[in-house]
């Protein structure tokens, strides 16, 4: 079984079922989607995705 970067996991059948419900339950926490019990994708809060995204900006920066 692979490792799981999340505390809150969800099936996609879940997900399909109550996407909102989901989202609020996990309360701006990374969110694993589970396809048969391996992760296939996953959520995550727009302040953490911005948070990536400037740290990819400052390597991308600091490399060249």
């Amino acid at each position: 079984m692979e490792h799981i970067l999340a505390e809150y996991t969800v099936s996609i059948s879940e997900l399909k079922a109550n996407p909102s419900g989901v989202i609020e339950r996990a309360a701006g926490e990374t969110i694993a989607i589970l396809n048969r019990n391996r992760p296939t994708a996953y959520v995550v809060s727009p302040a953490f995705y911005k948070e990536l995204l400037d740290a990819l900006d400052e390597l991308r920066l600091s490399s060249s």
